[in-house]
């Protein structure tokens, strides 16, 4: 009896909070990829591809962003690059993640990835060209904050390494 209400209260909390699963269609999937490879393709970088485990492993971490819904942060000892967005209003237009880290171009300095990478390591995941694969999830917090995952196989931002 015990093990069934502790069941039931971590139900009722994840109806009290309200999340969601942001579904990501195709049409939206091609606009992610889109962005991506906007900016691969102006440094002559093979596109990425969507893939549909990594996309469910995003899933995973954006509607536990979504759960807590009071902060982002990467996972712990990942196997794979990881960019994250946390948006109030997505207005439906999740690519517009990927725009806020290409944003980041204007702080990139091209050498090898070192202790002052944070200010455009989003944008050096994107064009990372080691990186062959992304798969993107997306949630919604009660509060109404997106929460948006983009997961990349190969992991870029290697310390030591140019990104292309």
């Amino acid at each position: 009896m015990k093990k069934l209400s502790v069941l039931f209260f971590l139900f009722g909390l994840q109806v009290a909070y309200g999340q969601e699963i942001v579904t990501i269609d195709s049409k939206m999937q091609q606009a992610i990829l889109n962005e991506h490879n906007k900016e691969r393709a102006l440094l002559g970088i093979q596109n990425l591809i969507w893939d549909k485990d990594l996309a469910s492993y995003a899933q995973e971490w954006a509607l536990h962003l979504a759960e807590e819904d009071d902060d982002i942060y990467h996972r712990e000892m990942d196997e794979f690059g990881e960019n994250i967005s946390w948006m109030s209003n997505s207005e439906g237009n999740l690519a517009r993640g990927v725009s806020m880290w290409n944003e980041e171009k204007v702080y990139f300095k091209y050498k090898p990835i070192g202790n002052d990478w944070a200010k455009a390591g989003h944008y050096t995941q994107v064009i990372w060209k080691n990186t062959k694969k992304v798969g993107c999830g997306c949630a919604q917090g009660a509060s109404g904050a997106t929460f948006f995952v983009c997961n990349y196989d190969p992991h870029g931002n290697v310390i030591g390494l140019k990104p292309y």
